[in-house]
């Protein structure tokens, strides 16, 4: 019997035997699945049994559908083969069904097209690339006004003690 096994956020794994000819998936009760969560649409897609398996209609769902990591265009229809991942807005689900797969031919490599920058400019906000950030100098103004006092004094000292040393004793 095909089923949806259904992976929801707080980790725990729903699952759904799918018993009926067309099956309802969406956030309210009167889905044939419902997934209580807000990425999902009130009425998200719907399964149509054909031939054994079914076939994924999305309904036009806000946050969209994706069926083994690829977008699903609403109203197109998605064969569904046993252990086909299908996403519903944010969750995961996973297909399974006794009807053995047809094996499916591997995704084609798809070489990144690397452009070389016309300019080299920083974005304004970009201070740093070290994930550690660097410690701002904060100006102090009473910290400034000892040291200040403190160099006077010293100063002061170092006069007294230079006039003490020019004084002549006494004949």
């Amino acid at each position: 019997m095909p089923a949806l096994q259904v992976s929801l956020p707080d980790g725990t794994v729903d699952p759904h035997d799918l018993t009926e000819d067309t099956v309802t998936v969406g956030r309210v009760s009167d889905n044939t699945v419902q997934i209580d969560d807000i990425s999902v649409s009130s009425y998200h897609a719907q399964l149509t049994l054909r031939d054994g398996d079914y076939v994924l209609v999305d309904l036009g769902s806000t946050n969209g559908s994706r069926f083994n990591g690829q977008d699903v265009v609403a109203g197109e229809e998605h064969r569904l083969q046993d252990g086909d991942r299908v996403r519903f807005g944010k969750i995961e689900v996973l297909y399974t069904s006794e009807t053995a797969a047809e094996q499916r031919p591997m995704p084609a490599d798809e070489e990144p097209a690397a452009v070389a920058a016309s300019a080299s400019v920083p974005p304004p906000d970009f201070e740093n690339a070290s994930p550690f950030q660097t410690k701002k100098k904060k100006k102090d103004p009473v910290g400034t006004a000892v040291l200040a006092f403190a160099g006077l004094s010293i100063l002061a000292f170092c006069a007294a003690v230079a006039s003490v040393f020019a004084m002549k004793p006494p004949a």
